[in-house]
């Protein structure tokens, strides 16, 4: 038989309805459920290994960080940065200001109504690593936000150019919060999430079955697939994995301008390789005395939707917050890695 016949014969075989497959699975599924959660809560310290809140973060998020090239409107004017340098056009695209990041001295005077030199001495700083991470829980991270002189061009350049940008109705409707407000935006994605997503456990004892029982040679993973996009959420309920709820949060914290937002926001991906395991980071930027802050938090949508799911939230809480005993970070990505 000619190849192209094998593969016909092959898809026919796993050609399984997502019910089908789920009666054969579905037993699987909850026992991989219960170790996957008792996989989760060893290596954090308790038993061996680290988690977040012993771990030297610093180090660790600063390996990717770093500017990425944006345009934003403010006020009719252009503010661009193309990776190396900062200008400022006027409402008739006139070059009205232009910064090379390499020529700021980070902590001077700025004048206020120069948001092109004031970028660049932040972007110089960070370039220069003159700045300093600063780890905490939310609710922490939101008050030493409030009333902080906050730095939303900075933001914008810090945020990677790899995560898709919803629209914002889009976020709106899936959320009932508007992402101007990430605050709101923190809880109102966990109750979304709730209600509309769940862990795909069927999937994920699919592709067990698939990488170790089959090696791979039959797909039998795809079937299982399903579109876990904001659009196709809002239709129904969609199996995620963890780090699809994470593409997703900052997707949603990235969906306005930071300009635009309560407090300017920038998210990222946390791999715990040890667990196999995705959240999301999220930080912002300050000056004070003349010094640069990059405030950043941890939450985790996977947990906050399993603790919905299986109406655990009276016993273990929302789940969102990760910087926690129960989570730790091998890499945070501000693209998409």
């Amino acid at each position: 038989m000619e190849r192209g016949g094998h593969d016909q014969e092959r898809s026919a075989r796993v050609d399984l309805t997502r019910r089908q497959a789920l009666r054969v699975l579905g037993g699987g599924a909850v026992g991989a459920g219960v170790a996957r959660v008792a996989y989760e809560y060893t290596g954090f310290g308790i038993v061996a290994g680290t988690n977040l809140t012993e771990q030297s973060l610093g180090p660790l998020a600063r390996r990717r960080l770093g500017p990425s090239p944006f345009t934003l409107r403010v006020r009719g004017h252009e503010l661009t940065f193309d990776g190396e340098v900062v200008e400022r056009h006027d409402k008739a695209g006139e070059r009205v200001a232009a910064v090379s990041i390499t020529d700021g001295e980070p902590g001077v005077s700025e004048d206020p109504g120069e948001p092109a030199a004031a970028l660049a001495a932040d972007l110089g700083a960070i370039e220069a690593d003159e700045f300093a991470f600063e780890f905490t829980g939310v609710e922490g991270f939101f008050q030493r936000l409030r009333g902080g002189r906050t730095r939303p061009f900075t933001v914008a350049a810090l945020r990677g150019d790899g995560f898709r940008r919803p629209d914002p109705e889009t976020v709106r409707a899936f959320t009932g919060v508007g992402p101007a407000d990430p605050r709101s935006l923190v809880t109102g994605l966990a109750d979304a999430f709730g209600g509309h997503a769940h862990f795909d456990y069927a999937r994920y004892v699919a592709g067990l079955v698939q990488e170790y029982l089959l090696l791979g040679t039959i797909p039998v993973e795809k079937p299982f697939r399903e579109p876990t996009h904001f659009e196709a959420m809002l239709d129904g309920t969609s199996g995620l994995y963890c780090y699809e709820y994470a593409f997703r949060s900052v997707e949603a914290f990235h969906a306005v301008p930071p300009h635009r937002q309560s407090v300017p926001v920038f998210g990222a991906l946390v791999l715990d390789d040890r667990h196999n395991h995705a959240y999301t980071a999220l930080a912002s930027v300050v000056r004070e005395d003349g010094d640069l802050r990059v405030p950043m938090t941890f939450v985790d949508y996977y947990y906050s939707t399993l603790f919905d799911n299986v109406d655990l939230q009276w016993a273990l809480g929302d789940g969102i917050g990760a910087y926690d005993e129960h989570h730790r970070a091998s890499g945070i990505h501000y693209s998409t890695p």
